[in-house]
C-alpha cells in the first residue's frame, strides 16, 4: 500500500513541513501583500495531495462512493494538522476556514479528474 501510494505521501510530508514551518520561512518570499494567500495555497496544497491519491488508486475508483472515501483521507489529514498547529505550535493557529480552503481542493480535484476522464472517454460514468 505505501508504495503504490509514494507520490501522495512525499506531497503529504511537504504539507506537513510547510503547516509547520518557522513564521521565518515565509517572509523571505515577500507575498504578505496578497490578500487571503494561505487561503489559496491551502485549497491548491489539498488540490495536488488529491489528484495524486486520485491517480494512484484510479482503478479502484469505481463510483462515487469511492471518491469520496478516498477523499476522507485528505479531510481528515489536513483537520488533524490543524488540531495539532494549534496544540504543537505558538507561532501557528488552527484555522476552521483552513479546513474549509482544504475541501474546496480536495471537491476541485475530484471534480477535474472526473472532467478529465469524461474527455478522455466518453462513455466514462
Amino acid at each position: 500500500m505505501v508504495k503504490k501510494n509514494i507520490l501522495s505521501i512525499a506531497i503529504a510530508l511537504v504539507i506537513i513541513f510547510l503547516s509547520f514551518a518557522g513564521p521565518g520561512t515565509f517572509n523571505k518570499l515577500n507575498l504578505t501583500d496578497i490578500p487571503h494567500l494561505d487561503k489559496i495555497v491551502h485549497s491548491g496544497m489539498y488540490f495536488v495531495l488529491m489528484l495524486a491519491l486520485i491517480f494512484e488508486n484510479r482503478i479502484l475508483l469505481t463510483s462515487a462512493k469511492k471518491y469520496i472515501i478516498l477523499s476522507t483521507i485528505p479531510f481528515l489529514f489536513g483537520t488533524a494538522i490543524e488540531l495539532l498547529q494549534s496544540l504543537l505550535t505558538t507561532y501557528r493557529t488552527g484555522d476552521f476556514f483552513d479546513i474549509c480552503f482544504n475541501i474546496v481542493g480536495i471537491f476541485l480535484a475530484i471534480i477535474v479528474w472526473i472532467i478529465f476522464k469524461k474527455l478522455r472517454n466518453p462513455e466514462f460514468k
